[in-house]
């Protein structure tokens, strides 16, 4: 795949992160809850966190390691979130999200996953998709299912799924 590709939902665009995303970015990640789940994100996160992000989003995709796609707002083009698609051996990939806590509760996730599930299958004809979750983190949970991802594997605190597509 040549350029970086934007995803389209009925309420979200997924593309691209921009140098215009660095407020929302900082406002929405600068959030412990957030930190606390995401390993990749520090707390506190300020800009030169976002410029590291820009950095690492860019570079994955050159190199065809992930795919991190901003979650904005269709209509606005805000950013709201992220979500990744990390490249795994043997047409595998893992998803990773969060969403700024402000619009939890809003089935942002849900549809943000299930654009970037048929995106892998569909176009990089992944033949599984994981994903993890802290055992607490009920609404990651239900996300997951909610786009046809089973539970495989508790260990610890974190729960592990997965999904292979029907061929």
């Amino acid at each position: 795949m040549e350029g970086f590709p934007t995803l389209y939902t009925e309420r979200l665009k997924l593309r691209k992160i921009a140098f215009e995303d660095i407020p929302n970015l900082i406002k929405y990640a600068n959030n412990k809850k957030i930190a606390d789940r995401i390993v990749n994100i520090p707390f506190p996160y300020r800009e030169p966190d976002a410029a590291f992000r820009m950095s690492y989003v860019v570079q994955g995709f050159k190199k065809k390691a992930r795919y991190t796609f901003s979650i904005t707002w269709k209509k606005t083009n805000e950013l709201i979130g992220e979500i990744s698609l990390h490249l795994l051996k043997d047409h595998r990939g893992e998803i990773g999200y969060w969403i700024g806590e402000p619009l939890w509760n809003q089935g942002i996730g849900t549809e943000a996953v299930g654009a970037v599930i048929q995106f892998g299958t569909e176009q990089l004809q992944l033949q599984e998709i994981t994903a993890s979750c802290k055992v607490d983190n009920i609404a990651s949970s239900k996300v997951l299912m909610k786009n046809g991802m089973k539970e495989t594997v508790r260990t610890g605190q974190l729960i592990q799924y997965h999904l292979k597509p029907k061929s």
